[in-house]
């Protein structure tokens, strides 16, 4: 009897409760304790690695996919995401390219920027107040836009950019390259919108539940077109800095960096259920991916690998994010 009586008192919550908070602890700080060990390791194995133009070309590599990751966290946060963020930056630099060519710098830099909110706001309606499901907008959207541009130049570059714009995208200031100071510079501004501000709240609570966001009195429709807008702003600066790489608008820019993207957030701690997430672990998303992309790259690795590395860390982070979640339910 005693024997039986000690094993009841075990508290039958406890596993849970401790499962529960390992899962915790994980979601929190399991993306620096991988960054931190894939750094390690890299350091330590690749000595080609621990150079300072190697860790630039990483940072300049990584700048346009963190500016489009920053601003596609919003999205995923809200409960959505933004397939169009590749065409988006096609986009910018197309257009952007060919009214630097005939109109100067100044106009080209505008109607880029113009060209992405353009878009941004259009998924954004779609979204927000013609109710189409965010997958089926920006995919459509992402596939028209596409098109389009093929269509308007043939799939050939636009050539004629000065040289001296490519400064944007290649050249330095002080120790870090210029688009680095850029993506920082973007970082920050979303990092503070999203942390600081009345919006990023709202953004929060329309991805924890847009029921009763709108119960408590949140315009959820313009919540979300604002959210869609900022998406394609974004894109757009990332695809002035690609013209600013090759001094040129390429038609076929920024294929499948939607997925790099939205990898780098989920890897990040976001749910792809909205409602959770961070710019921190975003940015630190961004260079994991970075780094074992230059890993690959340094072992002499085919470049072919690098997407099939890029996916399958997509499905491990959305598994987990899947598993965590079903975990919580289970055990609330």
């Amino acid at each position: 009897m005693e024997r039986g009586r000690g094993v009841s008192a075990v508290p039958a919550g406890g596993f849970h409760s401790a499962r529960s908070q390992a899962m915790d602890f994980g979601r929190r700080y399991g993306i620096v304790v991988v960054f931190v060990a894939v750094l390690v390791i890299l350091a330590a194995t690749l000595p080609q690695f621990r150079t300072a133009a190697n860790l630039r070309n990483v940072l300049q590599q990584n700048a346009v996919i963190g500016i489009i990751a920053c601003a596609m966290t919003f999205a995923i946060i809200s409960g959505g995401f933004d397939l169009s963020v590749g065409a988006g930056a096609a986009l910018a630099s197309v257009v952007g390219a060919r009214l630097i060519i005939e109109a100067g710098i100044p106009i080209g830099i505008l109607g880029a920027l113009v060209a992405g909110l353009a878009l941004g706001l259009l998924n954004g309606w779609l979204i927000a107040y013609a109710g189409v499901n965010p997958f089926v907008a920006t995919l459509g959207t992402a596939t028209v836009v596409r098109g389009l541009i093929y269509v308007t130049t043939n799939a050939t570059p636009f050539f004629g950019v000065p040289m001296g714009f490519t400064v944007v995208g290649l050249g330095r200031t002080g120790p870090l390259p210029n688009a680095t100071w850029i993506f920082l510079v973007v970082a920050g501004a979303l990092a503070f919108a999203m942390h600081q501000t009345r919006f990023g709240h709202y953004v929060y609570a329309i991805g924890g539940n847009a029921i009763a966001a709108a119960e408590m009195g949140i315009n959820v429709r313009r919540i979300k077109l604002a959210v869609y807008a900022l998406v394609g702003l974004s894109a757009a600066i990332a695809g002035i800095i690609l013209t600013g790489q090759t001094a040129s608008g390429q038609p076929q820019a920024a294929l499948n960096y939607e997925l790099t993207a939205i990898t780098a957030v989920i890897v990040g701690g976001a749910s792809l259920g909205g409602g959770r997430g961070g710019m921190a672990g975003t940015i630190l998303g961004v260079f994991l991916l970075g780094l074992v992309s230059n890993a690959l790259n340094l072992y002499g690795v085919s470049a072919f690998w690098q997407p099939v590395a890029t996916g399958t860390i997509l499905v491990l982070a959305v598994g987990i994010d899947s598993y965590s979640r079903r975990s919580v339910f289970a055990g609330s």
